[in-house]
Order: structure tokens, then sequence, then C-alpha cells
């Protein structure tokens, strides 16, 4: 799996579990969509069903951006062979 369709996955992740559109790469997590705490830890497992992985909460925490999810779902995927 390519990082542009991880990034296809996560968008529609996102944009499924925080009921939003026009959701892109570029889209600001706090500043766009208005992640609250619950919505956080809905989309942590909801990101880990659908690409098989475990995402440390630390790490989504610390994204900004939809693309920076693609690319931390990306990196754990790589890793993880």
């Amino acid at each position: 799996m390519d990082r542009e369709e991880i990034l296809e996955g996560v968008i529609e992740v996102v944009e499924k579990t925080l009921k939003a559109s026009d959701v892109d790469e570029d889209t600001f997590m706090q500043d766009d969509l208005h992640i609250e705490s619950l919505d956080f830890y809905s989309l942590l497992a909801n990101l880990e069903k659908q690409f098989k992985i475990r995402i440390p909460e630390r790490y989504l925490a610390e994204v900004e951006t939809v693309g920076d999810i693609a690319d931390l779902v990306s990196d754990i995927r790589s890793k993880k062979g």
C-alpha cells in the first residue's frame, strides 16, 4: 500500500468518524475539524482497525494535519513489515 492509498484511507476514516466533508491532506485536525477528546479516541480506534496497526496515543496527539496522519500510518506500517 503506497502513501496515496494510505492517504485516501485516512481521509475516508476521518470523514466518517468526524462526520466531516471536503477533507484533504492539508486539513488541520484542530483548526479545521475542531477534534475533541472523544473524537480523538474514536479516530484512533478506527484508524487502527482500518490499517490493522497499533498507533500509540502520543504519536497521534502530535499530528497537525490529515497528511501528517497518513505519514504516521505509513511509517508504522513500514516498521511493521
